[in-house]
């Protein structure tokens, strides 16, 4: 999809009355790198790790779940509810090529923590030059 497409769908997304709905089953994501990793941390909290799926390839990471109600309470009796319950997914395109089946991932503290190895090409890819 070229540029304008992407700003489109994005414009669309932005002024869109009903993506609260569609961000609440969305993790909250950072992806950084370093000089040999690319890093993803997603927050998800009160998500049990057996109810946790992650795909990974050379591009993108992916990752789906779902959150489960585990209160004993019936709904009529509910005061207030906010948090978000059930199925999500998130596919993460990264901004350069990993090693996939180096990539380890960890479940702590309701983050999700997904390090994967830069491939040699990544690394090296651009170089600083001389102004002239």
């Amino acid at each position: 999809m070229d540029d304008f497409g992407k700003h489109m769908i994005e414009g669309f997304r932005e002024r869109n009355p009903f993506r609260l709905l569609y961000d609440l089953n969305q993790p909250r994501i950072d992806v950084y790198q370093t000089d040999s990793d690319v890093i993803v941390k997603a927050e998800i909290p009160g998500v049990s790790k057996e109810d946790l799926n992650v795909y990974v390839d050379d591009n993108s990471i992916r990752f789906s779940g779902q959150s489960r109600r585990r209160e004993e309470f019936k709904d009529e009796n509910i005061y207030r509810s906010e948090r978000s319950f059930g199925r999500f997914s998130r596919a993460i395109p990264l901004p350069v090529e990993i090693k996939s089946e180096q990539a380890k991932a960890e479940y702590q503290d309701g983050i999700l923590s997904i390090i994967a190895p830069k491939t040699e090409s990544a690394k090296t890819r651009g170089k600083r030059i001389e102004i002239q």
